[in-house]
């Protein structure tokens, strides 16, 4: 029983994130690939385009630049890169920015519990300096979102993500006019943006 005690709580919690995380995707199929996905719990992103992190005055920029499946539609892969920068500046240009390039997967599941899948080497936060993040893939769009993998949901941790347009991190203003910075909000409505008319409401206040 000493053994069994401490591993209920990580399969609860890894039960639940694989429930959440499959609804975020499976509304991404009515995404396009160029499409920013605003959701309650997380924000999809189209390859290529800067997602900015903010907690607190440190501040983060995400770009995934691949996403592909392995040999089951349950193996998904992405990569990343990200910049941090924690001198509350929000300027990715200097040099004491911390540059991170990696992968983050789903594996093929290891056992399962009641019929549900579960893997115990997926590597599923990204990570952008002491920030971590849980991704998920869609079939279109890359999800990041207000939390851990491995904690319960809600506005709990100060995280606020800000979709972009820009392409490359050196384009990166954190404190452009145009931004909208969102925070987990259970009551948002899901709702699909063409990436060229994110910001057509605030081009004018740039």
């Amino acid at each position: 029983m000493r053994l069994i005690k401490p591993i209920i709580p990580l399969v609860i919690a890894v039960l639940l994130s694989e429930g959440i995380a499959m609804g975020s995707a499976n509304e991404s199929q009515r995404s396009k690939a160029n499409d920013v996905h605003i959701g309650p719990n997380a924000i999809g992103m189209p390859l290529g385009r800067v997602l900015l992190i903010r907690k607190g005055e440190n501040y983060c920029a995400v770009r995934f630049t691949r996403n592909w499946t392995g040999k089951t539609d349950y193996e998904q892969h992405a990569e990343y890169e990200s910049c941090y920068q924690g001198n509350k500046t929000g300027n990715f240009r200097r040099a004491n920015v911390k540059y991170r390039k990696e992968e983050v997967y789903y594996k093929k599941p290891s056992f399962s519990i009641f019929g549900h899948p579960i893997s115990m080497s997926d590597k599923r936060d990204i990570r952008c300096g002491p920030i971590e993040l849980w991704w998920s893939a869609g079939p279109e769009l890359t999800f990041v979102y207000f939390n851990r993998h491995d904690q319960k949901q809600g506005d709990y941790y100060g995280i606020e993500l800000a979709p972009t347009k820009w392409g490359d991190i050196a384009e990166v203003n954190a404190f452009d006019p145009r931004l909208t910075w969102y925070r987990y909000d259970d009551n948002r409505q899901r709702v699909n943006i063409p990436i060229d008319r994110l910001w057509d409401d605030k081009e004018g206040s740039r």
